[in-house]
């Protein structure tokens, strides 16, 4: 009577094993990376919340502040990777840079990166860049 061997694989099972866990482990990362506050839509509202933010009454007090420091912020505070381009530090800020800032972002739309603006949200932002940027 004749053992019968049979020859071992050429790949090894648990390299398999280590490429799936990488896998999930990216995944999670992916999934992960952009946060819940990059992620939420601003709401455009005014501070007494009496009154709904228009293309009328839109301001950076209303509407602008929350959305920069919402999907600008993470990159262009100062100190992080965007901040040589431009640093969001309020205001004047924006304000100075205000036609560069509307081109990536209304006319090329390059900007936010990683981030998206609703319809809403680039209406309010247009209009509020057509009524010269003001504050309150």
């Amino acid at each position: 009577m004749e053992i019968l061997k049979f020859k071992k694989p050429s790949y090894d099972i648990r390299i398999g094993r280590q490429f799936r866990a990488s896998l999930v482990l990216l995944g999670i990362a992916v999934l992960f990376s952009c946060t819940k506050k990059q992620a939420q839509e601003i709401s455009p509202e005014l501070p007494n919340e009496t009154e709904t933010v228009t293309v009328q009454n839109v301001t950076y007090i209303n509407f602008a502040k929350a959305l920069f420091e919402t999907k600008c912020n993470s990159c262009h505070a100062t100190g992080r990777s965007a901040s040589a381009r431009w640093t969001f530090n309020g205001f004047s800020s924006v304000k100075d840079h205000a036609a560069r800032i509307n081109n990536v972002v209304l006319v090329t739309k390059t900007m936010p990166i990683g981030s998206t603006l609703s319809a809403k949200e680039i209406e309010l932002l247009d209009a509020w860049f057509k009524r010269n940027t003001p504050e309150n």
